[in-house]
């Protein structure tokens, strides 16, 4: 391999596609938008069933916590209908322990924000 064979007609083809290839990859076209704009929307269905356990476990949780914070709803409305004024206090401080209404609000927001963030995605 001398310095001339740069001078060569495989050289100088090699040059001229990386040329052109670059000039190629510098324009998006509207095919290459359609193109991956398709390839987006198979990815999201072939998504979709790897999803469903995820979705299984939120709702059981949902329900799970759901459950629990209209059982101690209950439970502190029927102490102080019941003018059960020491009791209720020993369970307001147990509730505030465990942030029951915070641990309700993520339970919450979890649950509810994937739809809603997608569909303000959608609306864009």
């Amino acid at each position: 391999m001398s310095f001339f064979d740069i001078f060569s007609v495989k050289s100088i083809d090699n040059v001229v596609d990386a040329v052109i290839d670059t000039g190629d990859a510098l324009i998006y076209t509207d095919e290459e938008k359609a193109s991956m704009a398709q390839l987006r929307v198979e990815t999201k269905l072939k998504m979709l069933p790897l999803y469903e356990p995820f979705k299984l476990a939120q709702r059981y949780i949902a329900f799970a916590f759901t459950g629990l914070f209209i059982a101690s709803f209950i439970f502190g409305s029927v102490l102080l209908l019941t003018d059960a004024q020491a009791t209720l206090e020993e369970f307001l401080k147990l509730v505030a322990t465990f942030n029951l209404g915070w641990i309700m609000m993520a339970v919450i927001s979890f649950y509810f924000s994937g739809g809603m963030i997608s569909s303000f995605k959608g609306k864009q």
